[in-house]
């Protein structure tokens, strides 16, 4: 009774300094928000009036557009005055602002002119939207399913009644991320998700992506028995996570880190015995 008792309130005392530096942790935070916001404002009044930088070819977005773009660019030439690289770093950011928006073959270049002026050149080419998406590979996963997780990063930038989205090649990437995600979530461990495979259709502004899916096999709790001088027995300790050992197994829902045998080979933790 007396080991229950200091292990309650050394929990107790755990509990209390955390709501104490969370309290603490939350004003900090709100202050630092500010403090960027303060920033960014002073940016982009900066990029709006600044005449050092001009842009020319730009039609998909206008003028004001690409100066809140690259606000903190700007912010620096204003600062520290225009040099080739901070030129090439403008240019750059500018390409990256088009791609983010679908323009894949947008291309951006600098003219530096009586060294205290900058010409923005571009180039914005076609946008591409985004066509079909095949996920290769996959059984236990519906596509809808993972349909949603590929085109999340996208489409959290555009309105849900947008019926097409502009292809963006590093959302994609960050898609099939989350897909893998997803079957590690769901206990496929062992899942890999390739690299996606990207075809062109340059004739109808359209880009289709493939993405490879290897799942492997789907890991489940198994026996779990509990060691040590416990209060409760195995049956009632195993009520408590019953829910949880119905789910697949995940190191998260273990809270054990996995193991592997000397040959390399993941060991087949749907017989995994836990110590608790």
């Amino acid at each position: 009774m007396r080991r229950y008792r200091f292990f309650f309130l050394c929990n107790l005392a755990a509990a209390l300094e955390l709501a104490a530096q969370t309290a603490v942790d939350v004003p900090r935070a709100e202050e630092k928000q500010k403090q960027q916001n303060v920033v960014a404002k002073e940016q982009e009044k900066h990029a709006q009036a600044t005449t050092t930088v001009e842009f020319s070819g730009e039609q998909a977005f206008s003028e004001k557009d690409l100066r809140s773009a690259v606000k903190e660019q700007l912010a620096t030439v204003d600062r520290y005055g225009l040099t080739p690289a901070r030129a090439d770093d403008l240019a750059f950011f500018v390409e990256v602002f088009y791609r983010k928006h679908g323009y894949t073959k947008a291309s951006v270049h600098y003219k530096i002119e009586n060294r205290d002026r900058l010409r923005l050149e571009i180039n914005e080419g076609a946008l591409m939207n985004l066509g079909t998406i095949t996920f290769e590979g996959n059984s236990a996963e519906p596509t809808d399913k993972l349909f949603d997780f590929a085109v999340g990063p996208t489409r959290q930038r555009y309105s849900k009644l947008q019926r097409h989205l502009p292809f963006v090649a590093s959302d994609i990437q960050e898609g099939a991320d989350l897909v893998h995600r997803l079957y590690i979530a769901e206990g496929f461990l062992d899942a890999v998700v390739d690299q996606p495979r990207y075809t062109f259709h340059d004739e109808a502004n359209r880009v289709d992506v493939t993405i490879p899916i290897h799942e492997g096999r789907q890991y489940f709790f198994g026996n779990v028995s509990f060691h040590g001088q416990t209060i409760y027995g195995a049956d009632a300790l195993r009520g408590q996570i019953d829910d949880l050992l119905k789910q697949p197994f995940t190191d998260a829902a273990a809270g054990v880190r996995r193991h592997r045998s000397p040959s390399g080979k993941r060991r087949d933790f749907g017989r995994s015995t836990l110590s608790l």
